[in-house]
């Protein structure tokens, strides 16, 4: 089971206090004791972003080099390598400035960006809304955030979270 340890905006920290996982609900998957839901559907960003809070969760946000890396590993790799996903990732406040929707730090040094991205290609609106590219060996990518695209979901409460309807 978890145990709460802090609180500091809007990000918790929890902490294992025994070997055993947290419990995720049905659904998700468990890594480092916060559970991720790999979403089947397609949504743009802002929907996606919805729903996620809806079911006391965000949009995933990276925070270490081995949830960076292992993390998506959780998915079976051939459904990963094929697909995109929406994280948290964004720069909706202030271009260029990206930020997680979960209010956690963004990590500069963690960032995974494909070449040449962020790169805001096209057309107002342009693009502000980060996503994990699965054949791209899961490096990121910015893009319109009125795409539909997969998207993942991640909760460090795991009792709260439950699978989106």
């Amino acid at each position: 089971f978890c145990e709460l340890v802090s609180f500091s905006g809007l990000f918790c920290h929890i902490l294992a206090v025994s070997s055993a996982h947290c419990q995720c609900q049905p659904g998700w998957r468990e890594y480092q004791n916060k559970c991720y839901f790999f979403s089947t559907d397609v949504k743009s960003w802002l929907e996606a972003n919805e729903l996620c809070l809806e079911q006391h969760s965000n949009l995933m946000s990276i925070q270490d080099i081995q949830e960076r890396v292992r993390c998506p590993n959780a998915q079976t790799a051939t459904t990963l390598d094929k697909e995109i996903f929406w994280i948290g990732l964004n720069d909706r406040v202030v271009e260029g400035v990206w930020e997680w929707t979960d209010g956690s730090p963004f990590i500069e040094t963690l960032s995974y960006w494909m070449p040449g991205q962020p790169d805001n290609w096209g057309s107002d609106p342009g693009e502000d809304c980060g996503q994990v590219v699965g054949y791209s060996s899961g490096h990121w990518n910015d893009e319109t955030c009125s795409a539909k695209r997969k998207y993942i979901c991640k909760h460090v409460n795991c009792e709260l979270a439950h699978v989106p309807q």
